[in-house]
């Protein structure tokens, strides 16, 4: 039984390579030297750069290291049980909102997201078809959300490749003797069959799924669309990448992919055409704006913690958000200023809508005088409090690392794990971090 596991079980059962016990005899052994060198000449070959990495001859691959790891056989069952169920809670969080007064004063959406956010019809039925979890911590008692992500698959696509990668290597019989079971990423297709059943789902005919679009904002990096587009050839799709702008051209399109991560917030003000096709069904894409605007916004997890909103909540539910939302406020609703300076050991401030690992303020890390100045800065108020979630780092033979742990959840199950590992206490592919690969010891579906 899932409640019967001690809350100081490891979250990692087993790990080869760079993450190995004692540090790094791995990488010493030639087999898994050899798999990892294959490994990341195979990553660098693929059409996904770096976040932030210019394209062209001074292009960064995506960043990755020889790091395997098999989670624990006992804390996976209740690590996934604890990620759907928080899923599902941000869900009901989502469908709240656009008649949920207190709710909406407590996200405080920006008017250009805002607005579509509450144009969306039947909010009863909105989904989070699509979500990474950013977890942080060593064991299931002290491991933690620090953020959701439905807006950018290209790490779990990614994820899924890499798992391949090592199971195709000459490593294959080292990850079946650490019981390393398979996941469905790791099908070759597993992104274009879902989104081609996602738009049959919600009525788009066969024959208007033979094109689709991949729209992004002018300037994002679009690498990752070259791995979905391979997938969607894989089973005879044409691929369009678009603007969520270019109305003339997208005028054909049914069902697409949205990658967008809010970063002027009002650019989607400009967006009215494709926002409103989307609200009408007429565009059919996963994760809406009416759910990626609000489930994206990190104040989130301030409903999920704070006790003004459990009554969204079952019982269980809210079991399931003691264990893995740390605590989190916002800041001058929640949280006052004075005990959010009282407490700056064990606290994070951040943006509501920020990614790459921008905009954090680690109170650990930062002198008093500049943790005052960014609790009381004018700007900062809204921001998300949270109780820092601390990990100890992992001795290598390249240095200590910090590492976090990815949880993918699409349609309410769990598809995949994934990693990040970094000598920055702040772990993000963005900054120094590099991708790992987390490999399940169960079937995550079952």
């Amino acid at each position: 039984m899932i409640n019967d596991v001690p809350d100081g079980t490891p979250l990692i059962g087993a790990e080869l390579g760079l993450g190995a016990r004692p540090p790094s005899p791995g990488l010493s052994d030639p087999l898994i030297a050899a798999a990892a060198e294959r490994v990341e000449a195979r990553v660098a070959a693929l059409p996904l750069l770096k976040t932030g990495s210019p394209t062209g001859p001074g292009a960064s691959p995506w960043p990755v290291l020889p790091a395997v790891s098999v989670l624990h056989p006992e804390a996976e069952p209740v690590l996934r049980h604890r990620a759907v169920t928080v899923v599902r809670c941000l869900q009901e969080v989502v469908r709240r909102y656009p008649s949920d007064t207190a709710l909406q004063e407590l996200l405080d959406v920006p008017p250009a997201l805002r607005r579509w956010a509450l144009r969306q019809p039947g909010p009863e039925r909105l989904t989070v078809d699509m979500c990474r979890l950013d977890l942080l911590g060593d064991t299931l008692g002290t491991v933690g959300v620090l953020e959701f992500n439905a807006s950018s698959p290209g790490s779990v696509l990614l994820g899924g490749l890499l798992n391949r990668f090592w199971r195709e290597s000459r490593a294959r019989d080292l990850l079946d003797a650490a019981g390393a079971a398979w996941s469905p990423v790791e099908d070759e297709t597993w992104f274009a069959s879902w989104l081609i059943t996602h738009g049959e789902r919600h009525g788009v005919p066969e024959e208007d799924s033979r094109r689709v679009g991949l729209f992004a904002a002018p300037w994002q990096s679009r690498s990752e669309f070259g791995l979905m587009e391979e997938q969607l050839t894989a089973l005879g799709r044409e691929s369009v990448v678009l603007e969520p702008g270019d109305v003339e051209h997208a005028a054909g399109l049914r069902l697409g992919y949205f990658k967008y991560v809010p970063r002027d917030l009002d650019e989607p003000a400009r967006w009215n055409t494709f926002c409103s096709r989307i609200a009408e069904g007429d565009l059919v894409v996963p994760n809406v704006p009416a759910e990626r605007w609000v489930a994206e916004n990190k104040l989130c997890l301030a409903a999920l913690s704070d006790p003004r909103f459990r009554r969204l909540f079952t019982a269980d539910e809210c079991a399931a958000l003691d264990a893995l939302v740390p605590f989190s406020r916002k800041l001058g609703d929640g949280i006052t200023e004075s005990e959010a300076l009282a407490e700056q050991p064990d606290l994070v401030l951040k943006a509501p809508y920020s990614a790459w690992g921008k905009d954090v303020v680690i109170g650990a890390g930062t002198s008093q005088d500049a943790w005052r100045d960014a609790v009381r800065a004018p700007e900062h108020r809204g921001w998300l409090v949270q109780r820092r979630i601390t990990t100890n780092g992992l001795p290598t033979g390249r240095g200590t690392y910090f590492r976090d742990l990815t949880v993918s959840v699409l349609d309410g199950q769990v598809v995949g794990y994934g990693g990040r590992m970094s000598t920055d206490p702040v772990v993000n592919v963005a900054r120094e971090g590099a991708t790992t690969t987390v490999l399940s010891p169960h079937d995550p579906r079952s």
